[in-house]
């Protein structure tokens, strides 16, 4: 998979593209939270979607996981402040149609 097309999957939610990536590189929860500074518990929990990751978190997120900061910031921003993304980009813009336009 290429790690830039990762994040622009509009219909997986973004804690399953985290795992999803992080497994395609092999790596453990434990190497991303060692990258990212925070826990092992912390990654889970973003995995898992029973945590929302920090938005300031996010480049560092991309650069362990070798993905698009941008594609992912966009992403994120998407799932998590709708309403905020909605005044950016127009209501039926999709991540990925930001990306195509901004290039």
């Amino acid at each position: 998979m290429n790690p830039n097309s990762t994040a622009t999957n509009t219909q997986v939610p973004l804690h399953i593209l985290l795992r999803r990536r992080r497994q395609e590189l092999s790596l453990f929860q434990s190497q991303i939270a060692e990258a990212l500074h925070v826990t092992p518990e912390c990654v889970g929990q973003w995995e898992s979607g029973h945590r929302r990751m920090e938005l300031s978190k996010l480049p560092r997120i991309a650069q362990a996981l070798q993905m698009d900061a941008k594609e992912l910031c966009v992403k994120a921003l998407a799932e998590f402040h709708p309403l905020v993304y909605a005044t950016l980009f127009g209501k039926d813009a999709a991540p990925s149609k930001i990306q195509q336009a901004s290039v």
